[in-house]
């Protein structure tokens, strides 16, 4: 399916290789090759830099919290031993204890 109108011929991308080439491949083939090799290159990556990132950014990292450590428990006087992180307390009693379950 060839044509031969002037508008295909510009907008054909093998035109413009074969021109280039004729400009700079064919007095300086091995040149032009090591030109093209590294302009693929780092168009190869900046594409999977690309990918990397939209990667990295469809992984939301959660941050997940720290494990809450209980302080020691401490009496004074007789009272019942509080036990907790700060913010939350639990009493330990020995009226707390359920007896184990028989199957």
């Amino acid at each position: 399916m060839e044509r031969k109108s002037s508008r295909w011929r510009f907008m054909n991308p093998m035109e413009w290789l074969k021109a280039v080439y004729e400009t700079f491949g064919t007095p300086y083939p091995r040149a032009s090759l090591v030109v093209v090799a590294f302009l693929g290159a780092v168009c190869f990556g900046a594409v999977w830099l690309f990918a990397a990132k939209q990667v990295e950014k469809g992984r939301q990292v959660s941050i997940i919290a720290p494990a809450q450590v209980s302080g020691t428990a401490s009496a004074t006087n007789g009272s019942i031993a509080n036990t907790g992180n700060g913010n939350n307390l639990s009493q330990s009693s020995p009226s707390e204890k359920k007896p184990p379950k028989k199957e």
